[in-house]
């Protein structure tokens, strides 16, 4: 089982200094020549911490088709990409509403950056601390989760 995850995850937490909870709890992960692109991106003060990972325990993979073509369903072409390289035993990490809808139309596992963590904490891959400190970081920062989203993994984290 491969794990492939959207630049949204990788940018929220490397903005916060927790990029290394996804090696923590995965040891290696997949993206896309076009997240690739993505997170590097020469204006980026993540650069770097990313060039690291890649050269560790990110894995860059192809995909076949046209990202321009999943437009009509809502999605970017990191979205897509990710999309088209998946296969049928791989777990995704998706946050965006209508990536997550054509995932599951295909019949496609996945979960989101606040339930990643919720899950690392259950198999003791993560500290309950680690875990509440990143998603208060996480809750103030850029990345977006609803209130009820982020109650509902303080809750879960808290009781684990």
């Amino acid at each position: 089982m491969r794990v492939l995850i959207d630049s949204s995850t990788l940018i929220a937490l490397a903005k916060i200094g927790k990029l290394n909870i996804l090696e923590i709890v995965f040891k290696e992960i997949f993206i896309t020549t076009v997240i690739k692109d993505e997170i590097l991106r020469e204006d980026s003060p993540e650069t770097e911490v990313f060039k690291d990972a890649i050269n560790r325990w990110i894995n860059i993979i192809d995909f076949k088709g046209k990202p321009k073509e999943f437009r009509k369903y809502g999605l970017d072409a990191r979205e897509a990409s990710l999309l088209l390289a998946a296969q049928a035993n791989d777990r995704l990490v998706l946050d965006e509403a209508n990536a997550r809808r054509f995932a599951e139309t295909k019949g496609l596992k996945f979960t989101g950056l606040l339930g990643l963590i919720v899950a690392a904490v259950g198999a003791k891959k993560i500290t309950r601390e680690l875990a509440l400190e990143t998603i208060n970081k996480l809750s103030s920062g850029d990345f977006r989760m609803s209130l009820e989203l982020y109650l509902w993994a303080r809750e879960k984290i808290e009781s684990s």
